[in-house]
């Protein structure tokens, strides 16, 4: 199992660099050998009786690389961007892979690494004071200091603190939700979407966290539950006043995303289980709707900042579908598992968490509008005579997307099998909480 999970890691973080000096469509197809790879370890690994903490995750971020790079236009897998990308998602499988709280720390470093070097804004650099990555810094730096700490015997509950702000910021919880938009909104949007997605902060609570430091987590998480869910409703609302789709994709996907900190707090097998299954909506989902709109961006100018309605669901109506099955999926309609993600989230807010029960249907009304309101700018309404015809839906695009979509409906109407997945998770989390 060892060597499998080493190829899980090694294979994309290997593939960066005949990507970085590649150009061409040789580029996207060395990513999506190395996605493919670590797909099939992950799987391996998760037959043969891995920790049942990282299986599931190593497995979801595959998938979700996989459909990253297949879908993506050829203008983001030239060589600098696809090698940062790459980069980001071999650091995020080993940190799923790593034993200690040291080599957590190291892997989290690479997946943050890309967004020093300008490989995502060759024609605009970022200054070295972003929002990005001063936020990114801060994490790396809590998250290290952390580690130190636990070498020398300092106190738990510091050290729980460290590693909580440093998830809280790797998440993009308020006051740090500022950081998701900016890095959306300059560059390939697929960049900070599967660095976001990876879920490291989530992670990091689940894996070290809480399991090494029980009693302090038994008094900090409702601290963070609350964080989490302001930040839910903080985003939901902010969203309203966006007028660009950039910045409404990296609010919405922050609103939902801060479920799954707020979740593990409810201490019960349902609520986490509930939380657990958000995990996976909110990155199957998001990264069918960042490929989707990021397809729709290249062939229309338009979107990036769009006034009024501008009427492509007559031009690419393949792509509207799916644009809008993901982001109804991402709110949770019924029939989709964020349906039954967030029916088990509520159940279990109902049982510890009250605040989670209230604030989890306002979020998600909030966000559901914010949706129907992207879906109406972007595909509904006369479209421009002025606008040539372009090609719907590449098959590159059509199948992976379709795929995501496909997986977010049949665990939503098999919910069994999605549960099975999640629960000894959940069950872990639950004993350790009570």
């Amino acid at each position: 199992m060892t060597a499998l999970l080493i190829c899980s890691f090694a294979a994309p973080l290997l593939a960066a660099t005949p990507v970085y000096k590649t150009d061409g469509p040789h580029a996207r197809w060395w990513a999506i050998a190395a996605a493919a790879i670590a797909l099939a370890c992950s799987i391996s690994s998760a037959a043969s009786g891995m920790e049942t903490y990282s299986a599931i995750p190593m497995l979801l971020f595959s998938s979700v690389a996989l459909i990253t790079f297949a879908s993506a236009p050829p203008r983001d897998v030239q060589s600098p961007p696809l090698a940062g990308m790459l980069l980001i998602f071999g650091g995020t499988m080993a940190a799923y892979a790593a034993p200690s709280l040291t080599l957590y720390f190291a892997a989290w470093t690479i997946t943050v690494a890309p967004f020093f070097s300008n490989c995502f804004q060759t024609l605009n650099p970022t200054p070295l004071w972003s929002r990005p990555r001063i936020a990114l810094a801060l994490g790396a730096l809590l998250l290290g200091t952390a580690a130190i700490l636990e070498t020398t015997g300092t106190d738990g509950r510091w050290i729980f603190v460290l590693l909580m702000f440093a998830a809280l910021v790797k998440k993009g919880a308020f006051p740090f939700h500022a950081w998701v938009s900016s890095a959306f909104e300059s560059g390939p949007p697929q960049a900070p979407a599967l660095l976001f997605n990876g879920h490291l902060g989530a992670f990091l609570i689940i894996r070290f966290a809480i399991p090494r430091y029980s009693e302090v987590a038994r008094e900090a998480l409702p601290w963070m539950a609350a964080i989490a869910l302001f930040t839910a409703i903080y985003a939901s609302f902010t969203a309203f006043a966006e007028t660009k789709p950039r910045r409404i994709l990296a609010l919405l996907t922050v609103s939902q995303a801060s479920f799954i900190l707020a979740g593990i707090q409810n201490r019960n097998e349902a609520g986490i289980t509930g939380a657990l299954l958000h995990w996976i909506v909110v990155a199957l989902a998001s990264t069918g709707l960042v490929a989707a709109y990021r397809a729709i961006e290249v062939r229309y100018a338009t979107v990036e900042n769009p006034h009024g309605f501008l009427g492509l669901g007559a031009r690419v109506p393949r792509l509207a579908v799916l644009f809008g099955m993901c982001g109804l999926a991402l709110v949770g309609i019924p029939g989709t598992l964020g349906f039954l993600a967030e029916d088990l989230l509520f159940h279990g807010a109902l049982q510890s968490n009250p605040w989670l029960g209230l604030a989890l249907p306002v979020a998600t009304a909030c966000n559901a509008i914010t949706i129907l309101r992207l879906l109406s700018t972007l595909f509904l309404g006369r479209a421009p005579s002025a606008v040539s015809p372009v090609p719907d839906a590449f098959p590159r695009e059509r199948w992976p997307l379709t795929a995501a979509v496909a997986a977010l409906v049949v665990f939503g109407l098999l919910p069994s099998a999605p549960i099975a997945l999640r629960a000894p998770a959940a069950a872990a989390l639950a004993k350790i909480l009570e």
